[in-house]
């Protein structure tokens, strides 16, 4: 099923839901038609009622269990955001500590990494971003090197935690954004709630009647908005609910121009 993963984690989520919904709609009236086509008008005390019920039950277990998994998703990589920001801060607060050209040297050098790492989120091509940062992390840690002989030992030492800190942060970043809802998860809530919807076509199917029908499709609307809500909690940089930078901008809007 990579296709399918590839098309849930890149296409618009306006695509997604739509096509989501009509798959829904779609298997409710297949699930209508083998009814109506080949077992007897149901009764309202039928017992499929209870599979109905129990489908629907463990469906929305699974979507609780998705949606919980990419909240948790969304809140490390905001935490994430908070302490690379930290770090930033706290690196440049050391970088105050030397003095002379090689101070000036590392503030400088500290200015332009954090005006990288703020820019991240809107910037047309992350990656080149990405690549910009390592080089100028090289370029903050020979300033951090250079600036060591201004300070006495104690003190040089709190300085290079501060840039390793702030490093860290950037890779944990990086890393909690790339951590996603496995595709195999998604895949199967996806077939599940088609399958789901199969059996609502099937148990709610009345002769002469569309009603049934067109009360599920309430159901399924709902149901579409939660997938589509939870596949852009797993989204960090599209759709509606993305990670504010806000942390690192204030960083850099304290080390002044």
């Amino acid at each position: 099923m990579a296709g399918l993963d590839d098309f849930l984690g890149a296409a618009p989520l306006w695509l997604v839901g739509a096509l989501l919904l009509a798959a829904l709609v779609l298997a409710a009236l297949a699930g209508r038609w083998v009814r109506l086509t080949y077992a007897a008008d149901p009764r309202p005390e039928s017992p499929d009622s209870y599979l109905l019920s129990t489908a629907l039950a463990l469906l929305g277990l699974l979507i609780a269990f998705t949606f919980s998994l990419a909240v948790a998703r969304y809140d490390d990589r905001r935490e994430a955001v908070i302490r690379e920001g930290n770090a930033i801060g706290t690196a440049w607060l050391r970088a105050g500590l030397v003095a002379g050209s090689e101070g000036e040297a590392l503030r400088d050098r500290l200015r332009g990494y954090a005006d990288l790492r703020a820019a991240l989120p809107t910037a047309p091509d992350r990656r080149a971003v990405e690549a910009a940062s390592a080089r100028a992390q090289t370029a903050v840690w020979a300033a951090v090197r250079a600036a060591l002989v201004r300070l006495e030992p104690p003190l040089g030492a709190t300085l290079v935690n501060a840039a390793n800190e702030m490093f860290d942060a950037a890779a944990a970043r990086k890393a909690e954004r790339e951590a996603r809802i496995p595709g195999r998860v998604l895949d199967v809530v996806s077939l599940y709630a088609v399958i789901s919807a199969g059996i609502v076509g099937y148990v709610t199917a009345r002769r002469g009647s569309l009603r049934p029908l067109l009360e599920a499709g309430v159901l399924f609307v709902l149901l579409t908005l939660a997938l589509t809500l939870i596949l852009d909690l797993d989204r960090p940089w599209s759709g509606a609910i993305t990670i504010s930078a806000a942390p690192v901008s204030e960083a850099r809007a304290a080390m002044g121009t």
